[in-house]
């Protein structure tokens, strides 16, 4: 098969829209070809000026992850402090616990309809920035709360926060993520929400004896907001945003600074750029903040909907919203009735799935999305399969230290394969599965749904584990099954190519079963709208 070498033509984009696409010069077929072929041979170090400058940039969206991960952690350990409890009057597992877990996501499913807007208009770096001063007011108000009505308030403006953090700070980071390194570089991002954990947990260990103790660890989550809130606007803007708003050569000069050495004519800077002018619109629905309708108005976009609004809820229901905020009830069930047994092994959970999450993301671009997500949803039914009989062991025979002790290994064991794959993978898997008009929007609808789907499981968890304890879990092995048929027929594999690229994928008439082919030179020439003649010389 050859290339026609005459100019490409420019087709309707995804059946959407006839809009107008970003200024761009027209590429030949030679040129495209040229292009691909430079981006396929050069090397891209790790550790080069560029990729040191991109890290630190990146620094900042990570720190996003490590606000919501210090509130998924402090309130599952200040829940287990005698401190907390004789303040509120409150018990481990209660309704009334559940209503104080779900406030904040239902904080952050009202922040929705806000943050695309704002993405879309002002930039990535607005969105954190906003998120971040109303974290700031929202930790200030339940650290010096008086009564539970405004810890319920905090918890609730805290909520509202952290979904513009949570929209912002990943679709920043993978829209500035060396494409050769993608994989790596955006999983790190959920894996910094075990630096909030961790950090989160030995706070509340530390601080288990002192009087109003529970203040202490509620006051740092001021660490990670308050360094967002100084260091975001040093940060380049996202060069797709750039794109989007017509803002071409401010593209190209930021991806030549931190992706290709200072050089605008490198060739990872000349492939994306001529992918991101073909395939992003300056008039597309991003610039209509009431506008969702081109999330789903086209099969290509109803292919990219489905695993983004169900990663959004199997990433709570997979049974890891539990071991986050009730590990001390889940230890209970075990046997373990200590409060500082309890914290001491919450604050020693952290650190070990922080080091399964890591690893996870650095084999995303070699194992790939799909076979990471499918085998760690095995491995967790099994875990659950043996933590159900175990755990009922150890607690109807507390002497029993050899069912206790095997209770604990499986809750840990769990997470730490959870963290492996799902970790890494769920904000970064919904960001590719978006294009760039409809990201924000797109990362924020989905947002709506890990929020009502945390809620509900936070609510229902509490009296679940107060009145059906460890059968509870039996639950989560169902679910699972569900969710393994669902990602094998629906999610498609991302790795390996551009985010622009992806859109050959979802074009697809089976966008699972392209996604399974190795990219080539035809998806680049694809991604440019130049036309191919089959046979021509």
């Amino acid at each position: 098969m050859a290339v026609n070498e005459k100019s490409p033509k420019l087709v309707e984009h995804n059946e959407r829209h006839n809009d107008s696409f970003a200024d761009h010069v027209n590429v030949t077929a030679i040129e495209a070809t040229t292009i691909a072929d430079d981006a396929i041979q050069a090397t891209y170090p790790l550790w080069s000026l560029s990729m040191l400058r991109l890290y630190s940039c990146l620094l900042i969206g990570y720190f996003c992850a490590t606000m919501n991960g210090f509130d998924g952690s402090v309130m599952g350990g200040i829940n287990a402090m005698a401190s907390y409890q004789k303040f509120f009057n409150m018990v481990s597992a209660s309704s009334s616990t559940g209503l104080i877990f779900a406030i904040y996501n239902i904080g952050a499913a009202c922040a929705v309809p806000f943050v695309g807007p704002v993405n879309d208009y002002w930039g990535r770096r607005a969105g954190m920035f906003t998120g971040s001063l109303i974290v700031i007011l929202g930790t200030v108000i339940t650290a010096a709360a008086k009564n539970h009505n405004m810890f319920m308030g905090g918890r609730f403006v805290l909520g509202f926060g952290v979904c513009f953090a949570n929209v912002s700070g990943p679709v920043y980071v993978g829209e500035m993520a060396h494409p050769a390194w993608r994989g790596p570089l955006s999983g790190i991002y959920n894996c910094f929400w075990y630096i909030g954990s961790i950090l989160a947990a030995w706070v509340v260990y530390a601080a288990r004896n002192k009087p109003n103790g529970w203040r202490i660890p509620l006051f740092c989550q001021l660490i990670a907001s308050g360094l967002i809130a100084l260091f975001v606007w040093f940060l380049p803007e996202s060069p797709r945003w750039l794109v989007s708003h017509g803002r071409n050569e401010s593209a190209r000069a930021v991806l030549a600074r931190y992706h290709g050495e200072g050089d605008p004519e490198h060739p990872i800077v000349k492939l994306q750029m001529a992918e991101m002018e073909y395939q992003i619109s300056t008039t597309a629905s991003d610039k209509k903040w009431w506008d969702y309708r081109e999330l789903w108005k086209t099969r290509a976009q109803r292919h990219r909907l489905i695993p983004v609004l169900t990663m959004a809820v199997f990433g709570q229901w997979s049974g890891n919203s539990v071991t986050s905020y009730y590990l001390p009830v889940m230890l209970e069930n075990a046997g373990i009735t200590s409060q500082q047994k309890k914290l001491l092994l919450n604050g020693i959970n952290a650190p070990l799935c922080f080091v399964a999450a890591m690893t996870g993301a650095m084999l995303l671009d070699k194992a790939g999305r799909r076979p990471l997500l499918m085998s760690s949803l095995m491995a967790c039914i099994c875990c659950f399969a043996i933590l159900t009989p175990v755990s009922k062991l150890a607690k109807e025979s507390p002497d029993n230290s050899t069912a206790a002790n095997s209770s604990i290994a499986f809750i840990y064991l769990f997470g730490i394969i959870f963290s492996f794959a799902w970790t890494p993978l769920s904000p970064m898997y919904v960001v590719e599965c978006l294009d760039t008009a409809t990201r924000a929007k797109g990362k924020s609808l989905a947002q709506f749904f890990t929020a009502c789907a945390s809620a509900i499981i936070q609510y229902s968890s509490g009296p679940a584990f107060q009145h059906i304890m460890y059968y509870f879990y039996i639950v989560f092995i169902g679910w699972d099954i569900l969710e393994l048929t669902v990602i094998y027929f629906f999610w498609p594999e991302t790795k390996g190519r551009t985010l622009e690229e992806l859109d050959e994928v979802f074009q697809a008439q089976n966008p699972v079963k392209m996604s399974l082919q190795p990219k080539n030179l035809q998806t680049v020439l694809n991604t440019l709208h130049v036309e191919v003649k089959s046979g021509a010389v």
